[in-house]
C-alpha cells in the first residue's frame, strides 16, 4: 500500500442519529474508491463496518468500525459510529481522532436528535462538518422541511447542494455556488425554470455567509462587487474549515446518487491532519505543543481496542507526529514500558492489511501489545510525553449480573473483564456489602448486548437483575434493657448480665461508653460487652441490614466469680442489642443519592414533575452551556434504570450523574415493602 503523507490524509467520522444510513454511506464511498468489489446491505448482514454477530442479528453498529478509501490519490479514513444512545463511548473515541465530520440524517421532514446532538458536538469541538440528507428517494421524504427544521437550531447550516427530483426520485442537482445544474451521473443539465428562483436566493444567503471569512471578501459584498470563483472556493473552504458554516448535499446512499460530491468536498474543503487544531502534551519540562509533522519525533494516541480471533488484542491509534515503521520499539508513557512493534496494519472492518510504516495524521493498528490500553500515549523515546486523556461519558445505569448456571460465576467476571478493555463506558464492581456484582454502562441496552457477546465469545451466559439496595437500620428513641445469659450444666455454668442504655447517635455510626459504678461489671468484662454489640451491628432486628446511628452504654449489671467469662457477657451483649433494639422505635433508612439531570429547557417540566414521582426534593437549577442542570435528593430505590426512563423523556436529549449523598428515613409504607422482602429472602 502507498505511504500516504499527512497531506494526502483526511480522517472523518461519519455521525448522526441511528437507523439514518451512516453504515451505508460507508459502503458507498468504499465501493466507488474500488476498496470494495460490491457495496454490501444492512440488511443482508454484508457490509465492511457491520461485523460483529450481535450488529448483523440486531441490524445496527453497535461499535465503532474503521475503514479507508483512496480517492483522487487522498487516503479517508473513515470511522463508522454508532447513532444509538447506549453507544456513546464509541462517539467518543471516534471524536477525539476525526479531523472532520459528515452528519448522516434521512429525508424525514425533522431534525432527529442524533443530528442535534452531532451539530452540538462538532460545534463544541469546533470540528468541521458537512450534513448528508441520506434516503432522498424514500417514499414521504422531504429534504426542504428537514433542513428547515435543523436551520431553525443551527443557523449556520447552509444548502450547497438543492436537490432536483421528480416523481419523488432525485434526478440531479443543482450546485449553488455555480448556480449550474448537473444530473446524477455529473454531467452538465439545465438548470429547471421552476427552481431558479429558489436556486437564487440561496445563493445569496451563501455568499453572505462565505463573506465572512475574510475582511477582503466582506468589503466586495457590502459594496455589492461579485465574488472570483477562487474568491467563492477558498472562502467556502474557510468556512466550512472554521465552523462558520456547515453545508448541506443531498443523495441516496442506497443508490449510490450524490456520494461522489460528497467524497469530492471531502477531499477538497476538509482539512489534513496538519491543518486541524493544535495539539497540546504533557512531558517533564511542562505543556509542549505536538506537531503533526513527519520530521517530527514519534507520538500516538491508542483510541479503540478490539479482541480479533485472529491476531488477538487489536490496538487503534492515530500517528500524532513522526512516522511509526513495523519492527520498532517504541515507549508507552501510561504504563511505562516499551512495546515492540510486529506486524503494522491498516484497518479495513473486521480485516486488516498489513503495511510497513504510516505518517504523521494517519490511523493504524497493532497486536500484541501486553501493557497498552485505550488512551494510552505511545512515543519516541527521545521524546517522551502524555497526551490527554479521551473524556468517556460516565455510566448512567448499574445491573447486578450473575452467571445463569451455577459454578460458572468466575468465567463470567473473567469474561465481562475482557469487555472492560475493549468498552471505556462499562465497568465492573463486587459490591462488599450486598455481594453483587454490579455491571455499570450507559444504557440498558449496551449492558444486554454485552452479555449476548459474552454468551457468542465465551460461551457463558449471564443474568442481569436489580442490583439490592444498601439499606440501613437506626433506633429513634432511648430505652434501658437487660441482656442476661445463664446457663449451667455438669462443671462450670455460664454467666452474664449487664444493663444498656441504647439512644439514637447522630455524630456517628456507633459509640460504646460504659457508666458502671460500684465494680457491677468488672472492667475485664466491657471489651467483651463492646464486641458483642459491634458483632450484632451488622444485623438489624427489622431486616438483617447494617444499625447505624446508635449509642450503647452500659451502667450495670452483675456477675458470678466462677460461672461469668467473656463469652457469657457476650452472648447477654447480644440478647440485650436484640431486645433494647426491638424496644426503641427502629427504622429503616434508605441511601439518598444526589442526581444532577442536565437536559434542554423545553424538557425541564416534566424532568421535575417526574423527580417528584420518585420521591425526589428539587435543590435547584442552573444553566450550563445553554443547558438546564436540575439538582435534586433522590432515594436510591427511585433510580433503577432511571437512564432508560429519562432518554424516554427526553428523546435521548438527557443525561444525569448520581452520586452518594446520605441516608433518610424511608416511609412507613416502603419500609414494609423492604421487611417483607427481606422475609421472603430468609426463607427461600
Amino acid at each position: 500500500m502507498t505511504d500516504f503523507q499527512t497531506k494526502a490524509i483526511r480522517n472523518i467520522a461519519l455521525i448522526g442519529h441511528g437507523g439514518e444510513g451512516k453504515t451505508t454511506l460507508a459502503e458507498a464511498i468504499l465501493f466507488n474508491a474500488k476498496s470494495i468489489d460490491r457495496p454490501g446491505r444492512v440488511e443482508d448482514g454484508n457490509t465492511v463496518m457491520d461485523f460483529d454477530p450481535e450488529e448483523i442479528s440486531r441490524k445496527m453498529s453497535i461499535s465503532l468500525s474503521a475503514a479507508y478509501a483512496v480517492y483522487r490519490d487522498v487516503k479517508i479514513n473513515i470511522l463508522d459510529i454508532p447513532g444509538f444512545f447506549d453507544f456513546e463511548g464509541e462517539k467518543a473515541s471516534a471524536m477525539h481522532v476525526a479531523g472532520s465530520a459528515v452528519i448522516v440524517t434521512a429525508a424525514s421532514g425533522q431534525m432527529t436528535v442524533g443530528t442535534e446532538t452531532a451539530l452540538d458536538l462538532c460545534y463544541e469541538k469546533k470540528m468541521p462538518a458537512i450534513i448528508f440528507v441520506s434516503n432522498i428517494n424514500k417514499e414521504n421524504s422531504d429534504f426542504h422541511n428537514t433542513v428547515k427544521t435543523i436551520k431553525e437550531r443551527f443557523t449556520h447550516v447552509e444548502i450547497m447542494e438543492l436537490p432536483i427530483m421528480k416523481d419523488g426520485k432525485m434526478i440531479g442537482y443543482i450546485d449553488i455556488p455555480t448556480q449550474k445544474a448537473y444530473g446524477n451521473d455529473g454531467a452538465e443539465r439545465d438548470l429547471p425554470i421552476d427552481m431558479k428562483e429558489e436556486a437564487a436566493a440561496l445563493y445569496n444567503e451563501f455568499i453572505e455567509t462565505i463573506a465572512e471569512s475574510s475582511d477582503e471578501l466582506i468589503e466586495k459584498f457590502f459594496a455589492g462587487e461579485p465574488f472570483s470563483e477562487d474568491e467563492i472556493k477558498n472562502g467556502t473552504k474557510e468556512s466550512i474549515r472554521s465552523g462558520r458554516m456547515v453545508p448541506v448535499f443531498a443523495g441516496c446512499s442506497v443508490k449510490n446518487i450524490g456520494v461522489l460530491g460528497l467524497m469530492d468536498k471531502i477531499v477538497d474543503v476538509f482539512p489534513s491532519p496538519d491543518e486541524r487544531k493544535i495539539t497540546t502534551a504533557k512531558t517533564e519540562d511542562g505543556d509542549i505543543v505536538v506537531k503533526c509533522d513527519v520530521n517530527e519525533p514519534f507520538s500516538a494516541q491508542v483510541f479503540k481496542t478490539a479482541v480479533d480471533p485472529f491476531v488477538g488484542k487489536l490496538l487503534y491509534f492515530k500517528v500524532l507526529s513522526g512516522k511509526i515503521s513495523a519492527s520498532k520499539t517504541i515507549y508507552n508513557a501510561n504504563s511505562n514500558t516499551y512495546e515492540k512493534v510486529g506486524t503494522l496494519y491498516v484497518p479495513k472492518g473486521k480485516k486488516q492489511e498489513s503495511v510497513e510504516s504510516l505518517n504523521a495524521g494517519d490511523i493504524g493498528a497493532v497486536a500484541k501489545f501486553v501493557a497498552t490500553n485505550i488512551g494510552d500515549t505511545l512515543c519516541d523515546t527521545q521524546r517522551k510525553l502524555t497526551f490527554m486523556p479521551i473524556e468517556f461519558p460516565s455510566p448512567m445505569i448499574s445491573l447486578a449480573v450473575t452467571s445463569a448456571k451455577q459454578g460458572e460465576e468466575e468465567k463470567v467476571i473473567m469474561g465481562l473483564t475482557r469487555f472492560l478493555e475493549e468498552d471505556s463506558t462499562i465497568k465492573i464492581n463486587k459490591n462488599s456489602e450486598t455481594g453483587d456484582v454490579e455491571l455499570f454502562g450507559i444504557g440498558e441496552k449496551q449492558l444486554e448486548i454485552i452479555c449476548r457477546k459474552l454468551k457468542n465469545k465465551f460461551g457463558v451466559e449471564a443474568k442481569l437483575s436489580n442490583p439490592k439496595i444498601p439499606y440501613r437500620e437506626t433506633i429513634k428513641k432511648t430505652v434501658k434493657v437487660q441482656g442476661k445469659h445463664k446457663k449451667q450444666s455438669g462443671g462450670h455454668g455460664q454467666y452474664g448480665d449487664c444493663w444498656i442504655r441504647f439512644e439514637p447517635y447522630p455524630d456517628g455510626d456507633f459509640a460504646f461508653a460504659e457508666e458502671v459504678v460500684g465494680g457491677s461489671v468488672p472492667k475485664q468484662y466491657h471489651p467483651a460487652v463492646e464486641k458483642g454489640l459491634r458483632e450484632c451491628l451488622l444485623n438489624g432486628v427489622l431486616a438483617g441490614y447494617p444499625v447505624v446511628n446508635i449509642k450503647a452504654v452500659l451502667y450495670d449489671g452483675s456477675y458470678h466469680d466462677v460461672d461469668s467469662s467473656e463469652m457469657a457477657f457476650k452472648i447477654a451483649a447480644h440478647n440485650a442489642f436484640k431486645d433494647g433494639c426491638a424496644q426503641a422505635n427502629p427504622v429503616i433508612l434508605e441511601p439518598i443519592l444526589k442526581v444532577e439531570v442536565t437536559i434542554p429547557d423545553s424538557y425541564m417540566g416534566d424532568i421535575i414533575s417526574d423527580m417528584n414521582k420518585r420521591r425526589g426534593r428539587i435543590q435547584g437549577t442552573d444553566i450550563v452551556k445553554g443547558k438546564q442542570v436540575i439538582t435534586a435528593e433522590v432515594p436510591q430505590h427511585e433510580l433503577f434504570k432511571y437512564a432508560t426512563d429519562l432518554r424516554s423523556i427526553t428523546q435521548g436529549r438527557g443525561r444525569f450523574t448520581a452520586s452518594f449523598e446520605r441516608y433518610d428515613e424511608a416511609p412507613s409504607a416502603i419500609a414494609q415493602k423492604i421487611i417483607e422482602e427481606a422475609k421472603k429472602s430468609a426463607e427461600a
